[in-house]
Formats: structure tokens, sequence, C-alpha cells
């Protein structure tokens, strides 16, 4: 009879639970969701349409919103991800909730098995590791506010397998590594990504701090080099269609944050403790707990939702370090020898200088960041209190590590009766997110339209768009059959400051001035090669373009030579990575289970 593999049953039920609480957090006032799903779901939609009359290809343009807009070339654009392909599915609210539960158990397995087989933690230690990591305020209040972008976030754990684990071939990491960095980028993952990148500045010197023989520079150079290469090239298609749009309009924004640096610092302090932490102490100090959004709020200098703010990790992380912190100042000598041989002090100095790097993009201020945030994507991006969420994984690597010091030591019947208690502890505060009486995710988007929208496009119904409407938003627009002359699209400015459109409210098919009342998406993108500028509408010499527009069909609008030639490079790497991915994960199968069955 076979041994029952309890760590793998208790990393399952783990995830279970962590995944309840999110899908549960989710629809907590289902119908009503988050309102940044009004930008998501529409989206989502208008490409389950493209899919279904056209088929797989590129949806360039769509004629579902601000008369005429760029879809593929918007960065927000998420055509080719694991939520679209799920949208094809099932529906788009499904396909949220599927493609939530998939990426927070990726990460959640990834993050187990680096834990231990890579850093070699007692497997106590790793699944709680796992836990301190997937538990954690900002994929609850993400996921909740309708930020889909930042669903990519638990998948960090995949790229550090990729990039450390020495028993996987350093060419088949790589292209691992290249996968990864592409679907976040074929997301909406461009914060996602500088955010991995301050966190794992911050992760490699700790890795080398804690377990040095698993670290090395020759591998995490050749994985990022070659993963680097085969990551641009597929994604180079949506990287050069992105810029083609986005030289017209940067979104060049910053944040000023109004507060002390102390103040600041203290500021990341309260996000990380966050829901998990904060609430119960206001309820023990007998204060609101709705009120935590204007603490933070002042702390931090921020005038944000709270969900921009809240980073909450499980009290655990902290008792831990704490209790780490108080052993070190007990026997510094003993401590302060392990952390300074081999070299470890290099590590050291390069670990306080990634931490106040990423303290510094956080504040928005400080002495590098403000040579940096000007810099190609950077200068789009904006809420940098989001840059908190560096320190999560360092900070449950950290507590990891710290209790595996301690189990070590512990006999097998303590080491499973402690953990028992500390997981449980571990998971009891995600509950302290149902307490609050107020909506502090401004759930204003009902969902109910979209699945009727859904319903009626797989019925056959192609939505074609006959008229500009003057107060639509996103989805109503898809429901009416018309462009909406003010869409919600934040590449124009929150207020649409940079939307400037030409057409009118009325019919798509009114002639005025030699156009008709439609925009020529081609405009924002390629208008030299179009002969056409942004803003202009489709001339009425082309009204069969018109016509297959308004059908959600793709009109012969010209694409540089450039472009369709990245088209090919980026979907040929594409199949030739997962074609070598697959087929290494086919041939390691078959030869477990060939020495199983010897």
């Amino acid at each position: 009879m076979k041994k029952i593999k309890w760590p793998l049953i208790l990393v399952f039920a783990n995830l279970v639970a962590i995944n309840w609480v999110v899908i549960r957090f989710l629809a907590f006032y289902y119908p009503m969701v988050g309102h940044d799903y009004s930008l998501a779901i529409p989206q989502m939609l208008d490409t389950f349409i493209h899919l279904r009359v056209n088929g797989l290809s590129i949806q360039w343009y769509t004629p579902s919103f601000g008369g005429g807009l760029p879809a593929f070339p918007n960065p927000n654009n998420s055509q080719f991800s694991i939520l679209e392909l799920l949208t094809v599915l099932v529906q788009p609210w499904d396909a949220v909730i599927l493609s939530t539960i998939i990426y927070i158990s990726l990460g959640g397995i990834a993050s187990y098995y680096l834990f231990k087989r890579v850093m070699r933690l007692h497997w106590t230690s790793s699944i709680l590791g796992m836990v301190f990591f997937s538990a954690n305020g900002f994929m609850l209040e993400r996921i909740a506010i309708g930020h889909l972008g930042y669903q990519t976030f638990p998948v960090i754990a995949i790229l550090l397998v990729a990039l450390l684990d020495l028993s996987l071939p350093w060419g088949i990491a790589a292209l691992a590594f290249a996968f990864v960095v592409t679907m976040l980028l074929h997301q909406a993952g461009y914060f996602i990504i500088v955010t991995f990148g301050l966190s794992m500045l911050m992760i490699f010197p700790l890795v080398y701090i804690l377990r040095s023989g698993v670290f090395s520079w020759k591998r995490i150079i050749a994985v990022i080099g070659l993963g680097g290469i085969a990551a641009l090239l597929m994604s180079a298609s949506k990287l050069a269609a992105v810029f083609s749009f986005m030289r017209f309009f940067p979104r060049e924004v910053a944040d000023h944050y109004q507060t002390t640096p102390l103040m600041g610092l203290f500021g990341i302090a309260l996000q990380l403790l966050g829901t998990m932490n904060l609430t119960p102490l206001l309820w023990a100090a007998r204060l609101d707990p709705n009120l935590l959004p204007k603490y933070l709020i002042f702390v931090t200098g921020g005038t944000y939702g709270y969900w921009e703010f809240d980073m909450s990790m499980t009290p655990a992380v902290f008792v831990i370090l704490i209790a780490g912190v108080y052993r070190f100042f007990r026997n510094p000598r003993n401590y302060f020898r392990r952390l300074v041989t081999d070299r470890k002090w290099i590590a050291w100095i390069f670990l306080i200088l990634s931490t106040w790097i990423t303290i510094e993009f956080t504040l928005a201020n400080g002495w590098i960041y403000p040579h940096l945030r000007n810099l190609p994507i950077l200068g789009s991006l904006h809420v940098n209190a989001r840059f908190a969420a560096a320190f999560l994984f360092p900070l449950a690597l950290s507590a990891a590590a710290l209790y595996d010091r301690w189990v070590k030591n512990w006999s097998r019947k303590k080491s499973i009766l402690v953990f028992t208690l500390v997981n449980v502890i571990a998971l009891l505060p995600l509950g302290t997110y149902f307490l609050f009486k107020d909506d502090l995710q401004q759930r204003t988007y009902n969902i109910t339209e979209s699945k009727e929208i859904y319903a009626s496009i797989l019925s056959g119904d192609s939505l074609e768009i006959t008229a500009i409407g003057a107060e639509e938003n996103n989805t109503q627009a898809l429901s009416d059959h018309v462009s909406n002359l003010y869409p919600y699209e934040p590449i124009f400015g929150y207020l649409l400051e940079n939307f400037h459109p030409e057409i009118e409210p009325g019919s798509v098919w009114d002639v005025s001035d030699g156009y008709y009342n439609m925009t020529n998406p081609a405009g924002y993108v390629f208008p030299e090669i179009n002969g056409s500028r942004p803003f202009e509408r489709i001339p009425v010499g082309e009204r069969e373009e018109l016509e297959a527009f308004a059908n959600h069909r793709q009109p012969d609008w010209k694409i540089p030579l450039y472009q369709l030639a990245l088209d090919w490079a980026s979907g040929l790497t594409f199949v030739f990575v997962v074609a070598a991915l697959g087929g290494y994960g086919i041939l390691r199968s078959w030869r477990l289970l060939s020495r199983r069955a010897v």
C-alpha cells in the first residue's frame, strides 16, 4: 500500500482554503463587483466577438468603444492571455474566477517547490512559506476591484524556480522564464514586471545569505539572457504595436505624495500590516475599522482608494520575524558570524541597497528613483504605493527560513503540532476582510448585463455597430449596438483629457465634410502608411471598410512590413517555446513513470 503524501495533501488543502476566501471576497456583493470590471469585462466580451467573427487572429481595432479604437496595440488589451482564452469556453465572470484560481494555485505550488526542493526547507516550513506568500491582501484587493493585469502576481514563484533550480536544464529554464514574461506582457502586466524586478533585487541576495549553495550567478545570467531574447521575440509583435500607439498617447504621469520620508516608511509598514493585522488592533482599541483607509491615506500621503494600499500579510509572518530579531540580539556574535561568512557581507550590502531602491519606488521619491521615473514604461506607471507588493515574497521567504531553523531542532510530534497551530493561525486572519461594513472596493459594476451580452454572442448576434451613442458606458454600448462617444479608456486619461474625437452622436453612416461618422482607428497606430491621423474619421471612399468594421471584421487597412514580420516572428517563437516546454514535460513524465514501473 502506497504511503499517503501528507505534505502534498496539505498544500492542496491550503490552496483550496485561500482560493475559497479570494472567490468569496470577490463575489461578496454579487452581482455588484469592483468598478474596474467596467473596463475589463466589456473588453473581454469585445475580444470574444472578434474571435467568433474572425477566428484566431489579431484584433487590431475594435468598433465597440470610442467610435473605433486600437485593440491589440492597447497595452491594457489582453487578447492573448489565459483570461481571454477561458472566455471562449465560459462567460467572462467565470473566466475571471477560473483564471484567479489558476494563478493562485500555480504560484502556490511553485513557491512550495522553491522552498522545499530549491531552498531545502523542511516540508512544514515550505507549506507555511507558501501560505505566507499566497494569502496576501494585494491579490484580494486587486481581484476585487477588477485590476486583472495583476492576476499574474503569484507567478513570480515560477520565475524564481526557473532562475534558481539547478536540477532544471538551463535552456528549459530560460524558455519557461520567457513564457512567463510573455504571459505577463500579454495581460497588461507592465506594473507587475517592474514589481517582480524590484522583488528579485531583494530575493537574490537573501537567497545567497540563506543558502549560498543554490545560488549561481552564471546560471541566472544565462537564463535571463536566453530567456530575455526568447521573451523579446515572443512579445515583439505586442511591444511594437503598443509603441506605435503610445507614441501619440504616452500617458506620462507621476506621483507626488504629501508626506515626510519617515512617515512614508511608516506608511509602507502599515501597508504590509494591512487589513489582517490592523483590523484586529482597531477592534481591540474599540475603533471603527472602516476608518482604516483614512489612516493609510494620511500616513502614505496618497489620495487613492483603500485597495491601492492594502498589501496585508498574515500576522504569523511578523510574529516569526520579530522572534527572529529577538533571538539575534540575544546572541549577536554567534548569528553575526553565520551571516557574514562566504562573502555574505556583500549580499547584505546588495540587500540593503535593493530594499532602499524599492522604498524609493514605493514613495515615488528619494535619490535614485527621480532619475529613473522618466524611463520608458516607468514614465507611464503611477500609484507607486503598489510597489510595496515587492516586499511580499522576500518577507515570506525570510519568515519561512527563520521558522525552518527552529523546526529542525524539534521532535516530529512537536513539529507537526506547532505547524498545525501556525498554519491555522496564518489562515484565520483572512476572515478580517469580511468584517468591514462599508464597501471599500467601490463595487459599482453590475455583472448581470454582461451575462446577457455573452448569451447573445453565443446565439449568433455579432453586435453590429449602427450608431454613436452619447451617454452609454462600455457595457451598455455593446448591449445597444452602438459605439460610445465617451469610453472608459485610461490611455486617454481618467477624464479623457487626451481624447478629442471628431464623431458625433448619430448613425455611423451619417456623412459630413466627406467623412462617415466613425473614427478610422488606424490613424491612432499607423497613420503614416494609411494617410490618416489620430481621431480622423473614415472617408466616404472607404464604405466597404466601414461596413466590415461595423460588423467586427478587420478592414484592409495597411500594416507596416516590420509589424507583419514581427507578428510572424512572435507567433513562430511562441510555437517553438510551447513545443519545447511541452516536449520536455512529456519526456520527464515518461522517465518518472518508467522508473516507478521498474
